[in-house]
């Protein structure tokens, strides 16, 4: 299986697939209005997927979203789970839909290690114009985060951009 296209930091085009959304993770968005730190988690999975690179996938219980997007694990050539690196990396936060929802403590905890380090984008400064390094909103711990500029990047928020129905905060 290849990559066709990268849409977004958590959207891919697959061969054989089409167009593929990641399960567990949530990317802040770059269409539809910039959300912070979108462009650097785009350009994240632009570098580690480059078009025609060989990857594997596995898909969830739900196989498709309401939009027709395949909801997969994607595994790189070396066998690194990119839904996971995401969060490790501090460019996605962990985003828990069942049925899609056994690898679900293993994106808390890399991004709970994240934020500790302040990568991504738990560090910084946001680089949408007037917006702010990102702060926990909603309850628990992985509630969710909104970045000072107000831009929502909550689970539920989340659930209703993706199509992903009913969304519980990781």
């Amino acid at each position: 299986m290849r990559v066709q296209r990268v849409v977004d930091g958590d959207t891919v085009v697959l061969s054989g697939v089409g167009k593929a959304r990641l399960i567990g993770v949530d990317t802040p968005e770059v269409y539809g209005g910039v959300e912070c730190f979108g462009r650097e988690a785009s350009r994240y999975t632009k570098r580690v997927l480059a078009t025609g690179r060989s990857v594997r996938y596995r898909p969830g219980v739900q196989t498709r979203d309401r939009y027709g997007r395949a909801l997969v694990y994607l595994y790189l050539g070396d066998g690194r789970e990119l839904n996971e690196l995401l969060a490790e990396k501090g460019y996605a936060q962990p985003l828990t839909v069942p049925p899609n929802d056994d690898r679900a403590g293993a994106y808390r905890a890399s991004a709970r290690r994240a934020r500790s380090a302040q990568r991504g984008l738990w560090g910084g400064r946001c680089r949408v114009p007037g917006a702010g390094r990102p702060r926990a909103k909603g309850r628990g711990r992985d509630a969710g985060s909104a970045c000072a500029c107000g831009t929502p990047a909550n689970a539920a928020a989340a659930a209703r951009r993706t199509g992903r129905g009913r969304a519980r905060a990781a």
